[in-house]
């Protein structure tokens, strides 16, 4: 005869740990869900602080203050999740400005949104903790109290609680309806007031501007009605031609790099691709672009020369952010450059797992690299402040690393922002390629023999297309440009330019083998 696999007895064994576990979840589930619906964050999103946190509606809310009318977007997320985001102090002079960079970053909103979901999942992961540990603290207690009373004296409670069974429920009647009271007295009068100001209504952002068209992701955005529309549609008007321009040149960009897919040279069979940038100085536009460029050569590696931002400010993280989320695909090797001074790009850049050159070789996709970011820093129009050494003693000081490193590893490529960086390395001929940016312009390659190794130089021209320390804009101040760099085995075989002109059309460089 079989034994029964589920018994009274093992039920009575079971039911206290059944129920601590439901009372671990319960509490977990009621703490975990009222932190996350009551949580904020404050962030730097575009050129703001913004104040971030969650919400069930469904949408993603801008509140851009008094002056400017709010701005939602639908999300589709999970259970009705959406996203409030009260946009806060700027450094902008004036408001123009303020709208332009704006719309801008808007045209190219990747790497905040990857930014927002980031914030939103780490909430999410830290209300869920803190649930949990409350849940676990409840059901210890409980289960303290529990073994404490005893058998004895849990069953004389019992035999208690049975006999006076009535009276009990008489108080239990008591307590329920003064509940009900004390929750009506709470939640009752602000349900019978008449609101003074009606409910919010949503108008689409299209039935705004009749006059202007419209991409998709602007068609199912929507405005608040209200004085600040109304009053503000000038503005309004201003940030969309804004954004429409800069989509439109940028986005043309991408369609424009499968067009001389076939002169870009792609990745053979035991080649390394990498891809180089400098001076973007938050020109994000330019990035789908690279990023395509980088897809078509099959890139592994993407190496920043530096100088992504103007000023080093913390404002300035989305030109990171955006990198980051273009290229998360690829192991990105970096150095900051002297407008990246300040320490806000290089904490951004290690947040984004990006290998942030610190003088020490490190070995990426099988290339051994060294670097430092550029010791200089130089403010949006201000003049070259000297950090704790010049470019000279860090160009001393890089080629002393590069030539004390053994010959079975020697230095595959060396990257700095400024071409006098890397002077003393190419001089002693202690590695074999180094990569720089700063000017603007493009320098090289330029390949000479030192000491019976082949030295390569090249100064990448900026990818930003910036004439200035500023390129956030709808058009370019220059040809924008991105270096293809070939690899076999670690050591550089090639260079390819892939360069876009003032006009938008894209022009594609001869591949240059190297020595």
């Amino acid at each position: 005869m079989s034994r029964r696999l589920v018994t009274h007895a093992r039920l009575r064994k079971a039911a206290p740990w059944a129920g601590l576990v439901l009372l671990w979840f319960v509490v977990s589930a009621v703490v975990g869900v009222l932190g996350f619906v009551n949580d904020s964050e404050r962030v730097t999103i575009g050129a703001h602080a913004a104040q971030v946190s969650p919400t069930f509606d469904n949408h993603a809310t801008l509140d851009l203050g008094a002056v400017l009318p709010r701005l939602r977007l639908q999300t589709d997320l999970p259970v009705g999740l959406g996203i409030n985001i009260d946009v806060q102090e700027t450094d902008a002079d004036n408001l123009t400005d303020l709208l332009n960079r704006d719309a801008l970053i808007a045209s190219q909103p990747d790497g905040e949104i990857a930014r927002i979901r980031q914030v939103i999942q780490e909430m999410a992961v830290d209300d869920a903790v803190a649930g949990a540990g409350s849940g676990l603290l409840v059901a210890v207690v409980v289960a303290t109290a529990w073994a404490m009373l005893g058998r004895r004296r849990r069953r004389e409670l019992f035999a208690l609680v049975h006999s006076s069974e009535r009276r009990v429920r008489h108080r239990a009647i008591v307590v329920l309806v003064a509940m009900l009271i004390t929750i009506a007295s709470i939640f009752g009068p602000g349900r019978m007031r008449e609101a003074e100001v009606p409910p919010t209504e949503w108008r689409p952002l299209a039935d705004l501007l009749p006059e202007l068209s419209f991409d998709e992701r602007l068609k199912n955005v929507e405005v608040a009605s209200g004085f600040s529309t109304s009053g503000g549609v000038g503005v309004i008007r201003t940030a969309v031609q804004t954004y429409e321009r800069s989509t439109e040149f940028y986005g043309q960009l991408r369609d424009r790099v499968s067009r001389v897919g076939g002169r870009i040279h792609q990745a053979a069979e035991g080649e390394t691709v990498a891809l180089l940038v400098s001076d973007r100085h938050d020109n994000i536009g330019m990035d789908p672009f690279a990023a395509e460029v980088g897809k078509v050569a099959g890139a592994k590696v993407l190496i920043d020369a530096g100088d992504d931002s103007s000023s080093g400010q913390s404002w300035e993280v989305f030109s990171i952010n955006s990198l980051a989320q273009h290229f998360k695909d690829l192991k990105v090797v970096a150095v900051a450059g002297n407008h990246d001074a300040g320490g806000f790009i290089e904490d951004a850049m290690r947040k984004n797992n990006f290998t942030v050159l610190d003088s020490k070789p490190v070995e990426v996709e099988g290339i051994r690299f060294l670097g430092d970011s550029d010791p200089t820093r130089t403010g949006l129009g201000s003049a070259d402040t000297p950090g704790e050494e010049t470019t000279a003693e860090q160009s001393a000081r890089l080629a002393e690393i590069a030539c004390e490193q053994p010959e079975d590893k020697p230095i595959s490529t060396l990257v700095v922002h400024d071409p006098a960086s890397m002077q003393d390395t190419a001089n002693r001929g202690c590695a074999s390629l180094l990569l720089s940016g700063h000017l603007h312009r493009q320098v090289g390659p330029e390949t000479k023999v030192v000491n019976g190794k082949s030295v390569t130089t090249y100064t990448n021209g900026t990818t930003g297309g910036a004439a200035y320390a500023f390129a956030l804009g709808y058009t370019l101040r220059r040809p924008g440009e991105v270096t293809l760099v070939t690899y076999v085995k670690g050591e550089p075989v090639g260079l390819q330019t892939v360069t876009v002109e003032l006009t938008g059309e894209v022009t594609v460089g001869t591949y240059t083998p190297l020595a």
